[in-house]
């Protein structure tokens, strides 16, 4: 009688559990896994998105919606209408940003809806497209797989490498919102059928666009933010003389295996002034010219540490000059001077670009590789 009653009850709880009353089947389903925005020749707001089809018979592995609309939520009504099942939101992986759009209007608000439903995807990559952004998502990819799973391996890849920088929907979002740093994501053009990670796009506070790093500027930039958990390869060209070779043949290429940043900020009369001090362990993977290294190490070391001292000081006279700081250094005043730091808070980026900025290095070449 005892167990009669324990089924009786259990039986009533499943009975009161709300349940699936019809299957949903994955190839009904649309899940938006690229978002793309930009403005057309008009200068008309448009939307694209890539969903994946499952469809067995089908000859197409994803599709490409287009929709002209106000804004992105109101966008999704007219791609609900281009497609059949459900529109699945929050597993996007890419959100793509046309260049045109970014030198015209800041796109933050626009992505509005992406950060106030909590239903999407925060961990999506941001990307500027260097063109048109129709002419990424109708690249053809039918030798590559899904256009979004290309292009999130793409990012991936290239932040891996070091030639890129990698900014969440999270942290664009941090880098929007904090007055101590300016917005760096990363830059992507379609190319001959190809897309490729160019650089980096560096906007200003307001969020347009302000320049553009290419893959060399782009590995110093992750430098000078002590992003450095991966090797960064770097190439550099000397002066010829220096190793008595030709102006062709004077390229060196090595890794940075460790690196250590150490800033120093002072204020003399309000005067900002940043002292760096970057101290790397590299090891050697090309040279194009005859050198006897064990003999002229040191040399080499002094020459390679020069250069790289040059190239990071002119990559923060660039960014001084567009008054942005995707360097992040206004954190560390924020957090060191305060008193200071509120003076200029409110318009950093013109503070940045008046500082002062020595940067100081010193290179210890740990390998030189296998050689005759």
């Amino acid at each position: 009688m005892k167990n009669v009653k324990s089924l009786c009850l259990v039986m009533a709880i499943l009975f009161c559990i709300t349940g699936c009353t019809k299957a949903v089947y994955i190839e009904n389903q649309q899940f938006v896994l690229t978002e793309a925005i930009d403005f057309d020749e008009n200068n008309k707001f448009v939307v694209y998105t890539s969903t994946p089809v499952f469809n067995g018979i089908a000859k197409d592995k994803y599709k490409i919606t287009f929709a002209r609309a106000n804004s992105m939520r109101i966008s999704k009504e007219v791609i609900n209408s281009k497609t059949s099942g459900s529109l699945a939101y929050g597993k996007s992986q890419n959100v793509l940003i046309g260049k045109r759009l970014l030198q015209n209007r800041d796109a933050f608000p626009y992505l509005d809806v992406l950060f106030r439903d909590s239903r999407n995807e925060i961990n999506a990559n941001v990307i500027m497209i260097d063109g048109n952004v129709k002419d990424v998502m109708y690249t053809n990819m039918s030798d590559k797989g899904r256009i979004a799973s290309v292009i999130r391996d793409l990012v991936d890849s290239a932040y891996q490498n070091r030639v890129a920088v990698q900014t969440s929907l999270q942290q664009f979002h941090q880098q929007m919102k904090d007055k101590g740093m300016t917005p760096a994501i990363t830059a992507m053009k379609p190319e001959k059928n190809e897309l490729v990670i160019s650089g980096t796009a560096l906007l200003h506070k307001d969020g347009t666009y302000a320049t553009s790093l290419n893959n060399q500027e782009s590995a110093l930039l992750l430098l000078l933010q002590s992003d450095t958990k991966n090797i960064i390869p770097l190439s550099f060209h000397f002066a010829p003389e220096l190793f008595d070779t030709t102006e062709k043949m004077s390229f060196v290429s090595f890794n940075i295996k460790k690196a250590k940043n150490k800033l120093k900020v002072t204020f003399t009369d309000d005067h900002m002034t940043f002292d760096m001090g970057i101290k790397v362990s590299i090891e050697l993977t090309e040279i194009l010219f005859d050198l006897d290294i064990e003999a002229q190490k040191t040399k080499l070391e002094q020459v390679i540490a020069k250069q790289l001292q040059k190239e990071c000081e002119d990559l923060i006279k660039k960014a001084q000059k567009y008054q942005i700081d995707p360097f992040q250094f206004g954190v560390e005043v924020r957090a060191h001077h305060y008193k200071d730091w509120k003076k200029a808070a409110d318009n950093w980026g013109k503070a940045f670009s008046e500082a002062t900025v020595h940067v100081s290095t010193q290179v210890e070449m740990k390998n030189i590789g296998v050689s005759e």
